[in-house]
């Protein structure tokens, strides 16, 4: 054999030294290209031969094994540190300002002063509010007395001007007839002494005379009377002018019973603030606008409190969110890296557009157990706990796939691609419930990225 060898290798160096000697430039072309043919021609011969008798190659799919698991549904956010009590306090009374003990930032406790009043000016601004509510009660008992003079001396005044002007018209018929009768006494006089009747004569001349007395002093009567009667006419036109009206003893009234109020609201609001403006509650000071020295009005704002005691987080929750998300629920929330205990205590019924646009509705996470290192205002993480089902068939969220007949996914049964279509329930970040549809046991493929019909033959791989 190994004789053989080297008889080969001499004569086929001896033929390729030949044949070197013996071709041409063109005829060694020549055959270069028909060695060249012939590697081409033996490689495609291998490739098929190949391909015949290689394997089939199938689509290769992730798979995982349906799981029996508790899903917790949660939902993952962030809010802003928010009190739920705020107070702004204003000033009771117009008074001095001596010191201001509060800055914005500042932590004060129930009870804490944190405005000082200028203890004379606060004795002055009660002194003289009791000086005008006596000023303002004498005045009307002042006002009330003249006027109900006044009215004594209207309804005198108004009698005494019946029975005069009924004396008036009285003496005036009676002087009227008076004149009428010298009038006739006259005409008879004059026919007696044309008829030279002198006893006739003397007779109607001293009637006359009588009457004539009598005129004179009934009119000097009635001149008095209707001077009376023009001065108690006088007295009463005054008399009611001078008195109050209705409405005008109302002012009087309104006005002295102002006078005893702002007294007393001016006492009470004195006894307010004589040992200083008190927190009514603890929290932190977040607005300031007392000034040491000035003279703050009545209802001037001084400050404002809100409370670190009673806090929330505000938070914004999507369309999805609302799914999940109830009044009652309860939320571990992280704060500066401290963990609390917080209960859903509100969720709007009205949405609001976000800085992104989109749709978005304001919610409120109560904190049950604040403490002092809570800060308002600032950033604060949510993790609000929802629905809870245990012991259910569970399958990775990323196999479920929705269609016109609801939701479904794929299996792999024997090798071959299978659809199922299921009931979903809760699902958390990572699992979906199914209600329906599977048993547990099924091999879920993750995800049919290369759409793959059902029935399809495939290579299942655990992902």
């Amino acid at each position: 054999m190994k004789m053989k060898w080297k008889k080969e290798k001499v004569d086929i160096s001896e033929t390729v030294k030949k044949e070197k000697k013996i071709l041409s430039p063109a005829e060694k072309k020549k055959r270069k290209k028909k060695i060249l043919i012939g590697v081409i021609a033996l490689c495609l011969v291998l490739f098929v031969v190949s391909r015949m008798t290689a394997p089939e190659v199938l689509p290769v799919v992730s798979v995982r094994a349906a799981e029996t698991a508790t899903i917790e549904q949660t939902v993952d956010t962030s809010g802003t540190v928010k009190t739920e009590n705020k107070k702004t306090y204003f000033s009771p009374l117009s008074a001095q300002i001596s010191e201001c003990r509060a800055s914005i930032g500042d932590a004060v406790s129930a009870g804490d002063v944190l405005i000082v009043y200028d203890a004379e000016d606060l004795k002055e601004r009660e002194s003289e509010a009791k000086l005008q509510n006596e000023e303002a009660y004498y005045t009307y008992q002042d006002t009330v007395g003249k006027s109900n003079a006044d009215a004594a001396e209207y309804s005198r005044s108004s009698h005494d001007v019946e029975i005069l002007e009924q004396q008036v018209e009285d003496w005036k018929a009676e002087v009227r007839a008076l004149k009428q009768y010298l009038t006739d006494m006259g005409c008879f006089l004059r026919e007696a002494t044309n008829e030279g009747r002198k006893n006739d004569m003397e007779e109607y001349q001293n009637l006359i005379d009588q009457a004539t007395n009598t005129l004179a002093v009934k009119e000097e009567e009635l001149a008095e009377f209707e001077s009376n009667l023009a001065e108690q006419k006088g007295i009463k036109t005054s008399t009611e002018d001078a008195m109050l009206t209705a409405n005008g003893k109302k002012q009087v009234e309104a006005t002295k019973e102002l006078a005893a109020l702002k007294a007393e609201k001016v006492t009470a609001a004195v006894a307010q603030v004589a040992e200083g403006l008190k927190a009514d509650f603890s929290g932190v000071v977040t607005d300031v606008k007392a000034v040491e020295g000035s003279v703050t009005e009545e209802g001037g704002e001084l400050l404002t409190i809100e409370s670190n005691e009673e806090v929330c987080i505000e938070i914004s929750l999507s369309k999805s969110d609302l799914e999940k998300v109830h009044e009652g629920q309860k939320a571990v929330i992280t704060i500066v890296g401290k963990e609390y205990e917080g209960t859903v205590a509100r969720i709007s019924k009205s949405a609001f557009k976000n800085d992104k646009g989109a749709s978005v509705v304001s919610g409120e996470i109560h904190i049950d157990n604040p403490d002092g290192d809570i800060f308002l205002g600032v950033e604060a993480k949510v993790k609000i706990q929802g629905a809870v089902a245990e012991n259910v068939v569970a399958v990775p969220i990323e196999a479920v796939n929705v269609g016109r007949d609801g939701s479904f996914v794929y299996i792999v049964e024997n090798g071959v691609l299978a659809v199922r279509n299921v009931e979903t329930g809760i699902s958390s970040m990572e699992l979906v419930e199914i209600k329906s549809g599977l048993d547990g046991t099924e091999q879920i493929v993750l995800n049919n990225s290369m759409g793959l019909p059902e029935g399809t033959q495939i290579t299942a791989v655990e992902g």
